[in-house]
């Protein structure tokens, strides 16, 4: 048995672009992510600065996996919001309404 879902367009595609935005921005982090780790080992040093750079080192990868996948996760949802806007478009067009009234696409 099939459920009805309700989307809101609209607000799917304001979360695509936000989405869009946390990826540019999070992708601009990964290289500031890289050098503080070197200068917090640097200040450090010794024993703590490489275990402070041993914990950090990672960071950089893990900021650019999640701006990768907040990108993707944006273009699929703006994707998605495109088809859907268009099929429904289709749809609208093939209803025959009332005449002098024209079927609108949600």
């Amino acid at each position: 048995m099939s459920a009805l879902i309700s989307v809101q367009l609209d607000a799917v595609a304001e979360l695509a672009a936000e989405l869009a935005t946390l990826a540019v921005a999070l992708a601009h982090e990964a290289p500031l992510c890289t050098s503080t780790v070197g200068s917090l080992a640097t200040a450090l040093g010794g024993q703590e600065g490489f275990l402070a750079f041993s914990a950090g080192s990672g960071w950089p990868q893990l900021i650019d996996a999640v701006a990768d996948r907040a990108g993707a996760i944006a273009g699929t949802l703006s994707t998605a919001v495109d088809a859907y806007r268009t099929l429904d478009a289709g749809l609208a067009e093939r209803i025959s309404g009332r005449v002098g009234v024209a079927a609108i696409a949600r």
